[in-house]
């Protein structure tokens, strides 16, 4: 990236990032504090800026996954993934802002998904450049832990250590822009989540909380639900954990587990539960004592899409069908029955996963919401006639919320007139929610459900 040098000063803290073009952009800036070999497995520790100098000026060290061929092909090169250093401390954040010395810009905090196994918040796909320079506001992105780091209950081996620590790391993420983010321009009163899949969920889980209302001031949730897990299914999963890691590693403890350790632990776990095809939730937000508001009572704006053809990533094509009584067992956990004539082709899962697992839950969970205002959208744009993006799924939105057309140009499609209208209308939409806390559309009520359509 050929930048300039730009400062930002907090107190005695000075720290430097890069100028582009009509952006300065701000990476790898520390949230909390760094890990030992056995805090790593406790919630984070908020860190204030008491350094003198941070450097800001290139990515950090992502959260420890396995290979993510997603993240390759909605990127703008061929093997961004492993372009990417892994390590347990990975707690960073990423700022984008206008130039411009403006004040009281509109934040927005990005939570990526990935099923709470993948992800980090300096892919490509969440790159936010567009979105600042056509719109002027601020946006966030950073890490938070996964898998078994961020979402095992650890305190199945000792009192002292924590579950929910990838929620830990997300709640010190809004205190961060919370108590910093007016330095760099950003109004704090004035803050939008924003999360996809995963990312969508983890926001649903902070929407519990009202202890946080403080922090943020609406949401906009794409293509995820609230799905927490029990403390009794949490603590079956530990103990089955548990069990490998005497199995493979029998002379290792806690302390001495390197992430490469825990990684094959949680391979080893997905393997001997079965084929999921990403259905099967291992890690995800554990439900507690401190999410006590139900999502009902919720009070702040709300802003939710879907993709109309959700499920077809999940079963790409025939070879990848699940077996019959697999997936039945999968949607089971989902609450849904299903007959096993229903769940024999792709098609008939796909359509399944798409209505029981996302379209459902999502009108759902509208219908319920009586305390505040919400919208729904859907994305439908697909191409028929194309090789990789025949029909609306899961993900594919983000390429026009984002902005990067150029992911279809790289992947064989050339880009329209019309292709690049629906991404600057649909960027223009989010940074209208974002600034006024409503879409300039009719919003959902239970009665009269309105519904734009993005395609």
């Amino acid at each position: 990236m050929c930048s300039n040098m730009v400062q930002v000063k907090i107190g005695n803290c000075t720290i430097n990032g890069l100028h582009k073009k009509n952006i300065d952009v701000f990476l790898g800036i520390p949230y909390a504090k760094p890990f030992n070999k056995i805090s790593r497995f406790q919630h984070s520790k908020f860190m204030e800026l008491s350094k003198p100098m941070i450097d800001a000026t290139h990515i950090q060290s992502i959260p420890p996954q396995p290979y993510n061929s997603l993240e390759d092909f909605f990127s703008m090169t061929d093997s961004s993934f492993n372009s990417f250093k892994q390590n347990d401390y990975c707690l960073f954040l990423n700022i984008w802002k206008p130039s411009s010395n403006q004040n009281h810009l509109p934040v927005v905090i990005y939570f990526y998904g990935g099923s709470f196994l993948q992800g980090h918040g300096t892919a490509e796909l969440y790159c936010p450049e567009h979105i600042v320079e056509q719109e002027n506001i601020i946006v966030v992105t950073f890490n938070y832990r996964l898998g078994a780091l961020g979402y095992l209950d650890w305190s199945y081996f000792n009192q002292h250590l924590n579950y929910n620590n990838g929620i830990s790391d997300q709640i010190n993420v809004l205190r961060w822009v919370h108590q910093y983010i007016e330095h760099f321009g950003g109004d704090s009163n004035n803050v939008t989540l924003m999360g996809q899949s995963a990312g969508s969920m983890s926001i649903m889980t902070l929407m519990q909380m009202p202890e946080l209302d403080d922090y943020y001031h609406k949401v906009m949730l794409l293509s995820g639900t609230l799905t927490t897990d029990t403390p009794l299914n949490a603590h079956t999963k530990v103990q089955h954990f548990s069990q490998l890691m005497r199995h493979y590693f029998p002379n290792k403890t806690l302390k001495t587990l390197t992430s490469d350790d825990i990684l094959y632990l949680m391979e080893s776990q997905k393997i001997e539960r079965g084929r999921s095809r990403g259905l099967d939730l291992i890690y995800q937000p554990i439900k507690d004592h401190h999410m006590s508001r139900s999502i009902k009572k919720f009070p702040k704006p709300t802003f939710m899409s879907y993709t109309h053809d959700e499920g077809d990533i999940y079963i790409e094509d025939a070879t990848r069908t699940l077996p019959s009584e697999r997936f039945i067992h999968l949607m089971s956990q989902y609450g849904t029955h299903v007959e096993k004539n229903d769940a024999l082709t792709m098609k008939q899962q796909r359509n399944l996963i798409t209505e029981y697992c996302f379209v459902r839950p999502i009108y759902l969970f509208l219908n319920q919401m009586n305390s505040c205002d919400t919208w729904l959208a859907r994305f439908d744009w697909h191409q028929p006639h194309t090789s990789y993006f025949k029909s609306a799924y899961h993900i594919l939105d983000l390429v026009f919320w984002f902005g990067h057309l150029s992911i279809l140009t790289k992947n064989h499609y050339s880009i329209t007139q019309h292709d690049m209208n629906l991404s600057s209308n649909m960027i223009s939409d989010l940074a209208y929610f974002a600034r006024k806390g409503k879409m300039p559309w009719k919003c959902y009520e239970p009665q009269h459900q309105a519904l734009h359509i993005y395609g």
